[in-house]
């Protein structure tokens, strides 16, 4: 028999006890108290595992050791609402800070630690960091944008023992004895500070407040309640599923795996089959280089729960994966403003829906009129409202103010249609819309079209402006291993399936590989600029474009 564990029951217990383990009221324990009492209630339980050297800790070691830190940032002068900056890879060190933000009341902003020097100049005028957590090698990318914005802070250095954690804990005389989290305001501290773009603007920074992120763990796991023992974590702190992942590791009690070096097909394989994990994530863009890379060699058998999202997933790559493994896909609608799912999905949801809306939350969609869609089967940008969602942009009101109405409505960007039933279908993200002569595509349909083509294994649809009708729709295709790919055979498969309006008008090109962003989306923009570079192949009868 399955056991079960309900992460509202538990998230409850640890609160009421860290409360007495500290003489305090229970309404004044955060997410921190309850990350620390999950690690105390069970020390010799592994907390984490590093695959790449087999390096193993326990729930003790990390608490303490992430107390010790806390304790040295209160001495060196840290308050709460301070933020803090945490580039790295995957090692074990990484999670010391990760929590001790917590502990403290620190807002945290996790960085893919192959950000460009430009990018972190972009960002650090809004965050305005006082302490930085990096490896070596963005050390001075970091010390660049400090002195851009002309700002101090502290800067400890995983990979260097002059001033790792180590270094710095000593120095400012870190202690366990003692420690207690910080007590202050849930509701206005920010505790997670989240940098989203998506595949195609410049970055923003989402605010999460403490009792929001608490609500919102609760929430993602709420329809999980197996207990299961392992976790994989494939993304970096930057990205939804990997923090996610690092903060309920102690409340539901499973170990985290994750690697300190890039992870490839094969170091993924190695992982799967060594260590068994339960539950992970993955796009469907890595999923499927995965599949193609090692389906036959790995086994899926272990994994219970696997989300899929950060795009939609095909059909014939989501049966291909369901052969292979008997997990329950969670094919989950989300992006980073929203913190949690907004739909219920589950075994009965038919594919291609993101399920019915959750009644928590209030929900309409809204046309190019800005009147409200009243019928099934009409599209229009899906609006949400609740009390689940980050805040605002971190110092960016106008930015804020484009997304978040006055009476409080978010709006999401994307497009959707609702059936009889009341179950809702994504369309496409209204900004990556193309704008022919008057009229809307969507990429997403003429890619599912195209990846039809048994040569093809992935495809990217991005418009490029044009005087005469707005902008053309042109396609990058990235071929199978070994195939080949008749250009015609695309465009004579499009003119099969769609309309004369949704046709490659602007040509297509052939890719070695599609650039994505650190969470493994196609990196749309990275496209568009390619495909305003590369000759292109136009149908048969007209020219080659350039």
């Amino acid at each position: 028999m399955v056991k079960k564990r309900d992460i509202n029951k538990r998230a409850t217990f640890l609160k009421l006890k860290a409360a007495q383990r500290l003489n305090i009221a229970p309404e004044k324990c955060h997410i921190g108290h309850i990350l620390l009492q999950g690690m105390l209630e069970d020390p010799n339980s592994l907390n984490q595992i590093d695959g790449a050297t087999d390096a193993r800790e326990t729930n003790i070691s990390v608490a303490m050791r992430s107390c010790r830190l806390a304790s040295a940032m209160v001495n060196s002068g840290m308050e709460p609402g301070d933020p803090v900056i945490i580039t790295g890879r995957n090692h074990l060190d990484l999670a010391i800070p990760f929590y001790a933000c917590h502990f403290n009341g620190y807002p945290l902003c996790g960085i893919d630690p192959m950000i460009t020097a430009a990018d972190m100049n972009a960002l650090f005028p809004y965050i305005k960091p006082k302490m930085i957590f990096c490896e070596q090698e963005n050390v001075q990318k970091v010390k660049d944008a400090l002195a851009s914005i002309r700002c101090k802070a502290q800067i400890v250095v995983f990979d260097d023992s002059t001033c790792d954690l180590e270094y710095y804990i000593k120095e400012k005389n870190g202690t366990e004895r003692n420690y207690r989290p910080a007590e202050f305001d849930h509701s206005k501290i920010t505790a997670w500070l989240m940098l989203t773009s998506g595949t195609t603007g410049q970055p923003k920074v989402a605010i999460i407040p403490f009792d929001t992120l608490l609500n919102g763990v609760c929430c993602w796991w709420t329809p999980f309640t197996d207990v299961f023992e392992t976790t994989l974590v494939m993304a970096n702190l930057q990205w939804m599923s990997a923090l996610m992942f690092f903060v309920t590791g102690s409340v539901l009690g499973y170990t985290r795996l994750q690697t300190s070096v890039p992870l490839t097909p094969q170091i993924l394989v190695m992982l799967i089959n060594k260590y068994r994990p339960n539950v992970t994530a993955w796009t469907p863009y890595l999923l499927g280089q995965f599949l193609v890379a090692a389906e036959n060699v790995c086994d899926l058998s272990s994994f219970r729960y696997i989300a899929i999202g950060g795009s939609a997933i095909e059909k014939p790559l989501y049966e291909r994966f369901s052969k292979k493994c008997g997990a329950f896909l969670y094919l989950v609608y989300g992006m980073t403003e929203l913190l949690v799912p907004v739909f219920d999905f589950d075994e009965n949801t038919p594919f291609g829906s993101t399920g019915i809306p959750s009644t928590k939350y209030q929900f309409k969609l809204i046309d190019n009129d800005n009147q409200i869609v009243d019928q099934p089967l009409k599209t229009g940008e899906l609006w949400i409202k609740g009390d689940a969602f980050f805040k605002g942009y971190l110092n960016n009101a106008e930015e804020t103010k484009t997304i978040l109405t006055d009476d409080g409505w978010f709006k999401t960007g994307d497009m959707f249609y609702r059936d009889e039933q009341n179950l809702y279908y994504f369309v496409e993200r209204k900004r990556l819309l193309i704008k022919h002569f008057g009229f809307l595509i969507a990429p997403l349909q003429l890619e599912e079209v195209i990846k039809r083509h048994p040569g093809v294994l992935e495809a990217c649809v991005v418009g490029v402006p044009d005087p005469e009708c707005m902008e053309l729709p042109i396609a990058a295709i990235l071929k199978k291993n070994g195939m080949k790919v008749d250009p015609q055979e695309i465009f004579d498969l499009l003119k099969k399936e769609l309309p004369d309006l949704k046709q490659l008008r602007g040509g297509l090109f052939f890719v070695d590989s599609f650039p994505v962003t650190p969470s493994g989306k196609v990196h749309r923009a990275k496209v568009k600029e390619m495909a305003l570079i590369t000759p292109r192949i136009m149908p048969v009868k007209s020219e080659v474009k350039h």
